[in-house]
């Protein structure tokens, strides 16, 4: 049994690390695109060198799938929020993106950023779902 005053700082954990990971992916996707490459430099000799689009694909698919769970982690009751919150945050920045000098928002990035997302929130969904089902089964156990 978890003790609920450790369950509530989970919570808010998760709360916190996905709101944190809203604003910095914000930041990374509005900032100047020399902010981007430099990461991929850094980044670059660890992923077998991949091409910068290959990079950019991936790194798109990846940081929505991380910010997807994260906010399945946070909210896991409110699965209409969540979705609402991460796929209306990849088309509003990917609309953002269109008002910079140096960047351009496409139809293909957001759709990698909402497919990186809806993926995300499904293994929070499962992770929860197979989580529940230990519980219930503990339970059932400890009562016999």
């Amino acid at each position: 049994m978890q003790n609920p005053k450790m369950k509530r700082r989970i919570t808010h954990l998760a709360i916190a690390a996905a709101w944190i990971a809203v604003i910095a992916i914000a930041y990374a996707t509005l900032t100047h695109v020399g902010f981007v490459y430099s990461i991929y430099f850094k980044l670059s000799p660890f992923l077998m060198q991949p091409a910068m689009q290959t990079y950019a694909h991936f790194e798109h698919v990846i940081a929505f799938a991380v910010l997807g769970a994260l906010f399945g982690f946070a909210y896991p009751r409110r699965l209409i929020l969540v979705c609402c919150i991460v796929f209306g945050a990849a088309a509003l920045l990917e609309i953002l993106q269109t008002m910079t000098p140096d960047r351009h928002g496409t139809l293909i990035d957001a759709l990698e950023k909402i497919v990186g997302g809806a993926a995300g929130i499904m293994f929070a969904r499962t992770v929860q779902y197979f989580r529940e089902r230990r519980r219930i089964s503990a339970d059932q156990f400890s009562q016999k």
